[in-house]
């Protein structure tokens, strides 16, 4: 594993210990090696070894955080909250809604919904590199905003 590997995993746990720190009775999920296969079966490829590791062995899954989305104003703190989905939904939200059918085109792939109900949800570009991009793609008109430079960041940085 490249060292952008082992930092999104080493990032992603340090999320989870930030999160139970804060919430004692948090639990996460994690996905087993027969959620992976119908996973990559479903998206119609390969998933790269990090990703496995990050959803097979950090109970991330039902974790929720924020990320400083927009400049706080004074009626709005800029934070939005996301949750961190299952297989499952990442299968519904990258194979039956849209815009996870047109982004998944794109390998874009869902990582995350978004808490506040927009139902705009987030995603990573699988293809990209070892340590993608975070966006969010809004349902209306399919646009994507970068929310961090890499998956990695998301994790450190995630507001709890």
């Amino acid at each position: 594993m490249t060292n952008n590997e082992n930092e999104i995993i080493f990032e992603a746990k340090m999320l989870v210990d930030r999160i139970k720190l804060k919430y004692p009775d948090f639990i996460g999920k994690t996905a087993n090696e027969s959620d992976i296969v119908v996973l990559e079966r479903k998206l119609k490829m390969k998933l790269p070894k990090w990703y496995i590791e990050l959803y097979t062995t950090v109970p991330l899954i039902d974790a929720e955080f924020g990320v400083q989305e927009d400049e706080p104003d004074e009626d709005y703190d800029g934070i939005s909250y996301m949750m961190w989905g299952s297989v499952n939904d990442i299968i519904v939200e990258s194979t039956e809604c849209e815009p996870g059918i047109s982004a998944l085109k794109d390998g874009y792939v869902f990582v995350a919904s978004c808490s506040h109900g927009s139902g705009d949800p987030i995603f990573i570009k699988l293809s990209s590199n070892d340590n993608p991009g975070v966006f969010r793609l809004y349902h209306d008109d399919f646009t994507k905003v970068q929310l961090t430079n890499n998956l990695s960041s998301l994790f450190k940085n995630a507001i709890i």
